[in-house]
């Protein structure tokens, strides 16, 4: 089991999201960063669509009620255990009674926490993954909260030993400041004018802060 003492500023279970449901009004939720959802997953030894934590800007405080093996990638929140620093993009051995924290975000916004048997919670709609807004899936449909226990799947003597003995580990990712983003061409771009469409492939923009899962609004 984990123990939630203190919720950060967003924490939510997630995986990889639900497909096939928005001719519903079902969003695809899902980690806001899939590349790092999958490494911290396949560091641990878990299949990389497991739920794990995905942790936005300010972390939570997080007490571990037995051994586990976790990864922390994404993001750098600045994770500690009691108060020690401890790196990311790799396995890392956790004991009983121990907690993880974060401080300062270093770089990125988010970061996922995978744990060794993957978040034990009822799939819902073929995914583990929160909508919130819609109150489905995760914990309870919802961010995590103080005080809210999460059961955790049982892991292999494998994934354990891989974690003691130090051998998991990757180079963390360069994450870029400016990134380019491809996009694909929908419907309605030609109703666009010339300028628009033209403005649109070559300004700079950036993601303001009324955007979620089900879209981005850009400033620009």
């Amino acid at each position: 089991m984990l123990t939630i003492h203190k919720s950060g500023m967003q924490t939510t279970v997630q995986d990889f999201g639900r497909t096939g449901f928005q001719k519903y009004g079902v969003v695809g939720s899902g980690a806001m960063d899939p590349y790092a959802l999958r490494i911290a997953n396949l560091l641990v030894g878990n299949k990389e669509n497991a739920a794990a934590l995905e942790i936005t800007l300010m972390g939570p405080s997080i007490h571990f009620d037995e051994d586990h093996v976790i990864s922390i990638c994404g993001g750098n929140l600045t994770p500690q255990l009691d108060g020690k620093v401890v790196g990311c993009w790799r396995a890392i051995p956790v004991t009983k009674g121990q907690t993880l924290t974060f401080g300062k975000p270093r770089s990125g916004s988010r970061c996922y926490v995978a744990v060794a048997g993957g978040i034990d919670v009822p799939a819902v709609m073929g995914s583990r993954s929160t909508y919130a807004r819609a109150e489905l899936g995760g914990y309870e449909g919802r961010a995590l909260d103080s005080g809210d226990q999460l059961a955790i799947g049982e892991a292999s003597a494998a994934q354990k030993s891989a974690a003691h003995n130090g051998s998991w580990f990757v180079p963390a990712p360069s994450y870029s400041p400016n990134p380019v983003i491809r996009i694909t061409k929908g419907r309605q771009f030609e109703l666009f004018s010339e300028q628009s469409r033209k403005d649109f492939l070559s300004e700079t923009f950036s993601v303001n802060s009324q955007s979620d899962r089900m879209g981005y609004r850009l400033d620009g």
